[in-house]
């Protein structure tokens, strides 16, 4: 691997293994020309890749599901174990966690335009139903779906909230202005 540029500061190491579940298709007619998209996707060597954790700026951080990016090219092999691995591929002078086999690394600069696909298997109600629906019989209490949290003429509307304030609770208002609604 190189020494580092000036752009090093920049530079994402992604850490993961090619996808195969999922192809780069014909994109012609789909995205516009002039779309940053078009060029990644284009690109010689691009395709999918499953990512468990990158560095940047000199931090690793392991995520805590694996999510699929576009990628370019083969990336470099990390070796597995113990085994001494370069400053320049892990972006990070620390090194208290080893890496299985098959690990390969992308480098790519945070500007890159790229693709992002989370998976999620479960039940259809957990992973469709109750994501975007809501779920309102009490459950975990997550807000994650569009019914729960923030629609046009719901809970937050131009007319609905005037001033500055802390919202504490379902149409409670804490602080300067007022609140109607639910």
């Amino acid at each position: 691997m190189p020494n580092e540029t000036l752009f090093a500061s920049s530079a994402v190491h992604l850490f993961g293994r090619a996808f195969a579940g999922l192809t780069l298709g014909d994109n012609t007619g789909v995205v516009s020309p002039s779309h940053p998209l078009a060029t990644q996707l284009t690109a010689e060597g691009a395709h999918l890749a499953r990512i468990y954790g990158f560095s940047y700026q000199g931090a690793y951080y392991k995520l805590d599901a694996p999510i699929v990016l576009l990628v370019h090219g083969d990336g470099v092999e990390v070796p597995a174990g113990t085994a001494t691995v370069p400053l320049s591929m892990l972006g990070t002078e620390l090194k208290d966690e080893t890496f299985a086999g098959e690990v390969r690394m992308w480098a790519q600069d945070a500007a890159d335009y790229s693709v992002r696909i989370d998976i999620a298997t479960g039940w259809l109600q957990d992973i469709l139903l109750d994501a975007e629906l809501g779920d309102d019989s009490g459950g975990d209490g997550e807000l994650t779906g569009r019914g729960q949290m923030v629609g046009r003429g719901q809970m937050v509307g131009r007319g609905q909230l005037v001033g500055r304030g802390q919202l504490v609770g379902r149409g409670q208002l804490v602080g300067r202005g007022q609140m109607t609604g639910r």
